[in-house]
């Protein structure tokens, strides 16, 4: 059924002045303003684009900004002057001013933002993309369908499907019986009743239960002919889909602490980033962010959440620190410079106080002490990584030792299958060796390596993460840097190796064997490894953890929480020194 409940939502959300600003004291309008008229909306920010210079208001859509704009924030006693990274998007504490060109001419902010809500980019299945087909939504207490723009209504009944169809620019609503309810360009939004969640039809995630906290924003894609999902729901709800989805339950209350602490730090970096804000929301819900609502929240991740409500980790500089955490730790973490490049390409990057190389094993014959190698040996790495005995923090986990073997014709054909994919993708950081002898930037050639001569570390990161490494083939020398260049270059599946299943063999700690095998992993599991190759034989790869090495091993916080029984403080600063915890509101004071 379509209403018009006369909702005054233009008056609610704009306010119009003429002549006259709202904000005083953030100075008086231009002369050239003065003799023309000027409007000033005070509306929700749906989308920054700082690059075509535009913001997107919930009524009055895309603006464009003057060429000689100005920000201002209002404080309880002051003004203070502010950027356009201030301005966030779902922001409703913000008034801009309108010229007679449609411009935006200042933007007010009328006190410190709160951060109250976080915006989700909802993906197709499988993660694939943003832009949907369709879009099918139900809710268990109904639904209520809001465009806010022409002030109209359509309400669903109970637990009735209603699918959302793009057509032109356009967004069809239909029923489960087919007829068509409503046509709108505008952007509609799906509400359910407090306390009931609405569930996302169309999608399917690894629960199969794909119900989400909050409400939806729908809108057509840039093309026009797919639709787009924004979930927007509480922060701290957020967390609740998050937790379960980056942890297991099982993991103990100690380690979910310190899961949701590390992962409400890091969606708040994800939001002050404005990543996505041309997009219209702060974070993806897949791994590009963080999983969000893969594995359905508990009554054990909610608790963890609730427990540390608003708590997050600042660097010594009083900057959020950069929570970066991975499945299991081979016995030593990375540090986060020698792991990525900096923004403008520098790598080793800028270093990380906090984001450092750190050994999780037990020294052999003191178990009180943590072992250390020296890590830049590939004698000593290798002996490392073949040993099954040692213990340590991520013993539990089955990637705490792996191996995996291929012939000498299998490693040349997955290294010619993905090298030049990588080169393309990361031309800086995959080189190839010219007459002069240096290393330089070009496409590699269309047989790759041709056949393999040889392979060798070039460079290793202080937790003995590689680095870069250097292969030599008939076609050329090349060198591969950064982790995940060299996994991805690597891949142990016979999709890429075209002979038979490879199979990737895996050992907790203290085991005298491998026990668990996988056949045709898809990357290798991390850069901590060294191997042994022969002609004969082809390659081994020894190694040991799962993911980039970074932060907090999770398979480490579960036997801290667990065995050692850390509390959720003391599980952080073991993987997170020089930092500090605190609560939100310091990111929101002026």
């Amino acid at each position: 059924m379509l209403l018009n409940r006369g909702r005054n939502f233009v008056s609610a959300l704009v306010m119009i002045v003429l002549i006259t600003g709202l904000f005083s004291q953030v100075g008086q309008a231009s002369a050239a303003e003065d003799n023309r008229s000027w409007v000033e909306y005070t509306e929700k920010i749906m989308a920054k684009d700082k690059d075509n210079g535009t913001l997107e208001l919930e009524l009055q859509g895309s603006l464009k900004l003057a060429k000689n704009y100005n920000v201002t924030l209002r404080g309880e006693n002051k003004v203070y002057q502010k950027s356009l990274a201030d301005v966030r998007v779902g922001a409703e504490n913000v008034t801009v001013r309108v010229n007679h060109k449609n411009e935006i001419t200042k933007v007010f902010i009328d006190g410190p933002t709160p951060i109250k809500t976080m915006r989700v980019g909802i993906m197709t299945t499988g993660f694939e993309t943003v832009d949907h087909d369709t879009i099918v939504l139900n809710s268990q207490a109904g639904l209520e369908i809001v465009d806010k723009v022409a002030e109209q209504t359509v309400e669903i009944p109970a637990g009735e499907n209603v699918t959302f169809s793009p057509s032109s620019n356009e967004i069809t609503v239909t029923n489960a019986s087919g007829d068509v309810l409503y046509t709108t360009p505008n952007r509609l939004y799906v509400f359910t009743e407090e306390g009931s969640k609405i569930k996302v039809e169309s999608i399917t995630r690894a629960s199969s239960d794909e119900s989400y906290r909050g409400f939806f924003e729908i809108t057509t894609s840039e093309t026009g002919d797919k639709l787009n999902l924004i979930n927007e729901v509480d922060f701290e709800q957020y967390l609740y889909q998050v937790v379960p989805s980056e942890m297991p339950s099982y993991f103990g209350l100690n380690a979910l602490k310190a899961q949701a602490v590390a992962a409400r730090t890091y969606a708040l970096g994800d939001y002050l980033s404005d990543r996505f804000a041309k997009d219209g929301f702060f974070v993806l819900d897949s791994v590009m962010s963080q999983v969000y609502n893969n594995i359905p929240e508990d009554a054990a991740t909610n608790q963890a959440v609730d427990e540390t409500s608003g708590i997050i980790m600042l660097g010594q500089d009083g900057s959020l620190v950069d929570a970066r955490y991975y499945s299991t730790s081979g016995g030593y973490g990375a540090s986060k410079h020698q792991v990525w490049a900096d923004e403008d390409g520098t790598f080793p990057s800028q270093v990380i106080p906090y984001l450092i190389a750190q050994s999780h094993t037990f020294d052999p014959s003191d178990s009180s002490k943590m072992y250390e190698i020296d890590t830049q040996s590939e004698e000593e790495i290798l002996d490392f990584y073949k040993t099954l005995s040692h213990t340590g923090y991520d013993g539990n986990s089955p990637w705490f030792r792996w191996k995996v073997s291929m012939s000498k014709e299998e490693l040349e054909n997955t290294i010619n299958a993905n090298l030049a994919g990588r080169q393309t993708a990361d031309p800086k950081f995959v080189l190839t060796k010219n007459e002069a002898g240096e290393f330089v930037s070009q496409p590699i050639p269309a047989e790759g390596i041709g056949e393999l001569l040889d392979m060798y570390v070039e460079k290793r990161g202080d937790g003995g993460n590689i680095m870069e490494l250097v292969i030599e083939g008939t076609t050329g020398t090349y060198k591969i840097i950064k982790e995940y260049n060299i996994r991805f270059t690597i891949r142990p599946s016979n999709a890429f190796t075209k002979g038979d299943n490879v199979v990737l063999h895996r050992a907790t700690a203290g085991s005298s064997d491998y026990t668990g095998t996988l056949n045709n992993y898809t990357i290798l599991p991390s850069a901590f490894f060294g191997f042994e190759m022969n002609e004969e034989k082809g390659v081994t790869f020894y190694g040991g953890g799962n993911g980039h090495g970074v932060g907090m091993s999770q398979y480490g916080a579960y036997y801290l929480g667990t065995t050692l029984e850390y509390e959720f403080d003391r599980i952080l600063t073991s993987y997170y020194p020089n930092m500090s915890l605190e609560s939100i509101t310091v990111l929101t004071k002026e």
